[in-house]
């Protein structure tokens, strides 16, 4: 699925929790094994996904589409301290699994928030400088100054 089509699920699901609190004071959580194809979820620690979480990914999503980057979209849902992540591309997937080229990946976690991005000549500012621990604004700049590495 694409980005749009993952954040219209996001938004779906939020909607859904958001009717079970009015109800329930309390926010519903999804089984991710229920809901993962529908979110692009393709591995995850914990077996519930929170609110919290889906608004993480609504907040990823959005500003990914805003940079251009409206294909293939997936998530990585970790735990403090493991593997995680939140991935856009630029390109479609044509089998199922990431595309090559242009991508922006957020990390997954509430204690470390930290931006990557990719060029369509598979360079990443973490090898290109040496660092993990982008934001949003440098990741912007970056792109900016760089704007005939993303271009289709």
């Amino acid at each position: 699925m694409n980005a749009k089509e993952v954040l219209a699920n996001v938004e779906k699901f939020m909607k859904e929790s958001e009717e079970y609190k009015a109800r329930r004071d309390r926010y519903k959580k999804f089984r991710i094994y229920d809901i993962c194809e529908k979110l692009g979820i393709f591995d995850w620690w914990n077996e519930e996904l929170s609110y919290s979480q889906l608004k993480q990914m609504r907040g990823f999503l959005r500003n990914a589409i805003s940079l251009g980057f409206e294909g293939y979209a997936c998530f990585k849902v970790g735990a403090s301290g493991c593997a995680n992540g939140m991935w856009a591309y630029k390109a479609e997937s044509t089998d199922g699994y990431s595309p090559k080229g242009a991508c922006i990946y957020h990390s997954f976690v509430s204690d470390y928030s930290t931006y990557d991005l990719c060029d369509n000549k598979e360079n990443w500012m973490n090898r290109i400088f040496r660092r993990y621990d982008f934001t949003l604004k440098e990741v912007k700049q970056y792109m900016k100054d760089h704007k005939e590495d993303f271009e289709s």
